[in-house]
């Protein structure tokens, strides 16, 4: 006789993890930054502790300096020393030793996140999802965070990843090139945020799947997911946008720190 797995009805476990390197091609050390005085990774996890619908925030390292910095000033942190292509095969990793449903991964160069937008991102995705909060479950989701780009500027920033919706709100192109073309038409375009809500099985996949043509021609992991033919649901929020690249970012995000204070 077989026996039939009982479900449970409880309250999702989230976690927010914040991916953080110490190399980087354009700004090595940059977690460690100050901006206005107060080091980056701090200004991130700070931001993220606002979060209601978070349950805990930790910081993924595979440095000793940051690694110390966070322990130093009561920051979760673990290590994560495996050669890690992405911040979410960091997170992939991570999740080994960590017990939740789902997770949020929250770019470790974006000091101003709007804490708002983590949990807009969270509600809906959990709200499009009828059985949330029954376990076990199997599914794999995967959800991503978008604004509206009005600025010129952003629009030809490689930096800047833009995307493509489809009429359902799912993603169907990530690009560093402003898409999509308007032949001679007036549109909107959006921008991709660092800001993407797993479940816990949508994540154990991804360091399985290979890294496909356009992930690796455009740098954009979360075409991972796409190239291997899985969806992913977008949320439009009304965050900023602003992260740091490259040195001289930082004096644009003081900027706008500044100006919030008068």
């Amino acid at each position: 006789m077989q026996l039939q797995s009982r479900s449970t009805i409880r309250s999702p476990k989230i976690i927010g993890l914040i991916p953080a390197r110490w190399q980087s091609s354009r700004f090595e050390g940059k977690p460690l930054k100050l901006i206005n005085g107060k080091p980056m990774i701090e200004r991130v996890y700070n931001q993220c502790s606002l979060v209601e619908s978070l349950d805990k925030v930790i910081v993924l390292t595979d440095d000793d300096r940051i690694q110390e910095f966070c322990e130093e000033n009561s920051i979760p942190c673990l290590r994560v020393d495996d050669d890690c292509e992405t911040g979410t095969d960091r997170c992939a990793k991570a999740i080994e030793s960590i017990e939740a449903d789902f997770f949020v991964n929250i770019q470790g160069d974006e000091p101003v996140i709007d804490p708002g937008s983590i949990d807009l991102l969270i509600k809906n995705f959990l709200g499009n999802d009828s059985s949330a909060n029954v376990f076990p479950r199997s599914e794999i989701r995967i959800g991503n965070a978008y604004t509206e780009i009005k600025d010129d500027k952003k629009l030809h920033d490689k930096n800047v990843v833009k995307v493509v919706l489809d009429k359902n709100k799912k993603a169907l192109f990530f690009s560093r090139y402003p898409l999509p073309f308007l032949k001679g038409k007036s549109g909107k375009f959006f921008q991709q945020l660092g800001l993407y809500i797993y479940s816990k099985e949508a994540l154990n996949l991804f360091s399985k799947l290979p890294s496909l043509s356009l992930e690796k021609s455009e740098q954009v992991e979360l075409l991972r997911f796409l190239e291997h033919g899985y969806s992913i649901e977008m949320t439009k929020v009304r965050d900023v946008g602003l992260s740091v690249d490259i040195p001289e970012d930082i004096k644009l995000v003081e900027d706008y720190l500044n100006k919030l204070k008068k």
